[in-house]
């Protein structure tokens, strides 16, 4: 038994060790990643901005887009692309990609969620993403607002990678904006273009 858990843990080391180095080479052969713009907009959850659904063991989905999607609509809701969004997936365009995600939470826990900080390749196609949690107090006038006891953050960005060679997964490393507190880690994937796709 002992063995067999000293074998594991040495497994896991040199594993963690490859993924070190593959993101060490890929850092080499693609460069930085530098973060462009974006925004996040706060709504009720029943005002749905993204196609899908959130995994029933998670408030948190997203996307990594290395390219545009065939079609945006695939993506997005009609009420999102008659607003803010209407052609925000285009910037994965030549050395960029975009990441898309939201987050659902409680109305008395109200924040935005915002890509700031430096990214970090972590393996051949992935990085990871430093996400500040801002908290907020949400007031909005509109119809559905007054009676919405959830929120949904949702959030785009646009980054860019120096010598090219777009990540097709990430790591969102969130952290309180006011305490520093680490608040959590989620992984998530390349879209596939199937709307209910929970992020892996």
């Amino acid at each position: 038994m002992r063995r067999r858990a000293l074998l594991s843990s040495t497994a896991a080391l040199s594993l963690a060790a490859l993924s070190g180095c593959l993101g060490d080479a890929r850092e080499v052969a693609s460069g930085d990643i530098h973060g462009e713009h974006g925004y996040a907009n706060l709504h009720p959850a029943d005002e749905q901005y993204v196609h899908g659904t959130f995994p029933d063991d998670s408030n948190v989905r997203g996307w990594v887009f290395p390219e545009p999607p065939a079609d945006q609509a695939d993506v997005f809701t009609d009420r999102a692309l008659q607003g803010e969004f209407s052609n925000d997936l285009l910037w994965a365009d030549g050395n960029s990609f975009v990441l898309l995600f939201e987050f659902r939470i409680p109305r008395d826990e109200a924040a935005f969620y915002n890509a700031t900080g430096f990214v970090e390749w972590t393996g051949w196609n992935r990085c990871e993403i430093p996400i500040r949690r801002s908290g907020t107090t949400y007031e909005d006038e509109g119809a559905n607002s007054a009676d919405a006891d959830e929120l949904v953050c949702t959030a785009i960005h646009k980054f860019t990678v120096e010598r090219g060679g777009e990540p097709t997964r990430a790591t969102l490393a969130v952290r309180d904006r006011e305490t520093g507190e680490a608040v959590g880690s989620y992984s998530v994937g390349e879209w596939t273009n199937q709307r209910s796709q929970p992020s892996s």
